[in-house]
């Protein structure tokens, strides 16, 4: 049995006609490949995987193909072997938390580029690309330490959803059973019924409802109604020992230290007067003004509420988020029609000096549908 590899040619055509060249944000973290009509929270978006990310693959300065990954620690993203081998540089993109960095390094295992379009069963499609700036993520995922039984239900992630390659997100799947590899051939592998598309190659297979996430495989290869995932968990020690060498990490790390020149920070005591919401504010069109607070309630299918500011020059900001329960922040600058997402500092809290005058439509939400009391508070 043969599998194909969720790359090349096919993405490597769609990169090359509409994502040749992948512009860095600026320094308030306005990326313009994330321009939207219409800023959303929540749907099919992985958005309660932080570590999931958008590869993208270059040689000889071009970029030339796609794939997923995950970012397993602050200057270490995991993906497919395939989607290192035969390139000489990366992109690494979370787009849930909104930082993009370069990548110049990476090695493999074994795997090795010899041309084929299928996956190799005699050795393990995984790779580490090794980023030249970190990733800071609220808390690093897990490696599987041992095989899971036959018929664990894991997700998977990756970049595309029903067939069309996106470049600002990823998507989760449902949770599948997957079985040992081993009957079919393949022993450094999962099995699985077929779930992965092109471009989905190097995404994370995860446990759900762990904490921190834990990855047992990577999207490796599909044909015939079929996937592989290749096993994390066989690699473990190995994939731990460059993480070492490349600066460690993993586990819960503190968000980043806030911009210079950002406001005073002002504790997490509510204000004295808190202006409570006002429905309806459900979407990015029927928003609030915030001025110095807000506090609000979310529940039921009331699970994002929306607000509107602006400022008037290249001046610091803060907006923070105080919550009762899993709530979080997401912001757009509305720049020539469009909205631009605004880098998270973290997933409660956003702080940077303005790029220039504009206004912003803030959500705050749940991502796990939690009925929860907030405040959010806004300094410039």
């Amino acid at each position: 049995m043969r599998f194909h590899l969720g790359v090349r040619a096919a993405v490597a055509a769609s990169l090359l006609g509409g994502c040749v060249a992948i512009t860095q944000p600026d320094d308030e973290g306005l990326d313009p490949n994330e321009r939207v009509t219409a800023p959303i929270v929540g749907g099919t978006e992985a958005t309660a995987f932080k570590e999931a990310a958008l590869i993208g693959m270059a040689r000889n300065g071009r970029t030339v193909a796609a794939c997923s990954g995950s970012v397993i620690a602050p200057r270490v993203a995991l993906t497919a072997g395939h989607c290192v081998a035969g390139f000489d540089a990366w992109t690494v993109r979370a787009p849930f938390v909104s930082q993009s960095v370069r990548a110049s390094a990476a090695e493999t295992f074994d795997w090795r580029d010899d041309g084929s379009e299928q996956v190799n069963p005699d050795l393990h499609d995984i790779g580490l690309i090794y980023l030249d700036t970190p990733i800071t993520l609220p808390q690093y995922p897990a490696l599987a330490e041992r095989p899971v039984a036959d018929g664990t239900r894991i997700v998977n992630i990756g970049r595309i959803n029903n067939g069309v390659l996106s470049n600002t997100s990823l998507f989760v799947s449902k949770p599948i059973p997957v079985r040992g590899a081993t009957s079919v051939g393949f022993p450094f592998d999962y099995v699985a019924m077929e779930v992965i598309e092109s471009g989905d190659s190097g995404g994370p297979d995860e446990l759900p409802g762990t904490d921190p996430h834990q990855i047992v495989a990577v999207n490796s290869g599909a044909g015939g109604g079929t996937e592989v995932l290749a096993r994390v968990d066989l690699l473990r020690s190995w994939i731990l020992g460059k993480v070492a060498s490349h600066g460690g990490g993993g586990g819960t790390t503190p968000p980043p230290a806030p911009d210079a020149g950002a406001p005073p920070d002002s504790g997490s005591t509510p204000p004295p007067s808190c202006p409570s919401e006002s429905e309806p504010n459900d979407t990015f069109r029927t928003p609030n003004a915030l001025g110095a607070s807000a506090c609000g309630r979310l529940s039921g299918a009331d699970t994002q509420d929306w607000f509107t500011w602006s400022i008037g020059g290249s001046l610091p900001y803060r907006v923070r988020l105080t919550a009762t329960g899993d709530a979080e922040l997401a912001m757009w600058k509305q720049v020539n029609g469009a909205f631009t997402r605004v880098a998270n500092t973290s997933a409660t809290e956003i702080s940077h000096t303005a790029s220039g005058a504009g206004s912003y439509v803030l959500a705050v939400f749940s991502p796990g549908g939690q009925t929860e009391s907030y405040t959010v508070t806004l300094m410039k």
